[in-house]
């Protein structure tokens, strides 16, 4: 095991020694490995809530909701089965797939914008925002 020297705040240090006097643990080392230990759980928890598994997803989501997914799915395959779709080929397919895109997308906010000015939809939140 490699050893490791640190500086820490005189709290932090009242905090260690606090947690070896309970006896939970023999020495500030281990409470140190069970902080870090801790951190990493907390990091990958942060990773898989940045980027839930379909799984994730699925599991939050009502029976009607999954249902009317199964009809989109089913309604897109069979446009793709009658010849219905945009082909992008490369690079170039890219950017004009993006910039329709964006520009649906801007053209919604517009709406919306327009709706909410004119007292349809109420005012996005602080927290909508961010």
């Amino acid at each position: 095991m490699d050893q490791m020297n640190v500086s820490i705040t005189d709290r932090l240090v009242s905090y260690v020694r606090k947690k070896v006097k309970s006896g939970r643990y023999n020495n500030a080392s281990e409470v140190v490995r069970e902080a870090l230990r801790r951190m990493e759980d907390e990091d990958a928890r942060a990773v898989r809530l940045a980027k839930p598994s379909a799984e994730d997803i699925l599991t939050d989501l009502t029976e009607q909701q999954i249902e009317r997914i199964r009809q989109r799915v089913r309604a897109s395959v069979e446009a793709i089965d009658a010849g219905e779709y945009t082909a992008y080929e490369g690079r170039e397919g890219l950017r004009k797939l993006a910039d329709g895109v964006k520009a649906r997308g801007r053209k919604l906010l517009a709406q919306q914008a327009a709706k909410r000015s004119a007292g349809i939809l109420p005012a996005r939140s602080r927290r909508s925002l961010q």
